[in-house]
């Protein structure tokens, strides 16, 4: 971050510039705006430090996460909004230290991988 100092010294166009480097710092990360120490991310934004990331919008330490909303400290979670400390979770939204649910529905391990393996073979229409 610069100080006061540097920035009253900056011209015009290296306020843009500088502007520009603050709206990602984070390794190999594609249109993402606003994330902060993210790795591996795309098309994210208002993040911080998030990892393998894709879609994903006011996410904090998520890994291996995919169009998640508001998301908290959550791993390989998809399609999930305001989630807290969740692990394996599929479109699901206000919960929080759970793990294997789909649509807020508890699955076992082996239920889960399942429904998730039946579900890529499955188009959206």
């Amino acid at each position: 971050m610069k100080t006061k100092q540097e920035i009253l010294k900056m011209s015009k166009e290296e306020m843009v510039e500088y502007r520009d480097s603050l709206k990602t710092m984070g390794d190999n990360c594609d249109y993402c705006n606003y994330c902060y120490y993210c790795n591996n991310c795309y098309n994210c934004k208002n993040c911080y430090d998030c990892k393998n990331c894709y879609d994903c919008k006011n996410c904090d330490n998520c890994n291996d996460c995919n169009f998640c909303y508001y998301c908290n400290n959550c791993y390989n979670c998809n399609n999930c909004y305001d989630c807290y400390d969740c692990y394996d979770c599929y479109m699901c939204s206000n919960i929080g230290r759970q793990q294997y649910m789909i649509c807020n529905v508890q699955f076992t391990k082996e239920e889960y991988e399942k429904k998730m393996e039946e579900l890529k073979q499955t188009p959206l229409k």
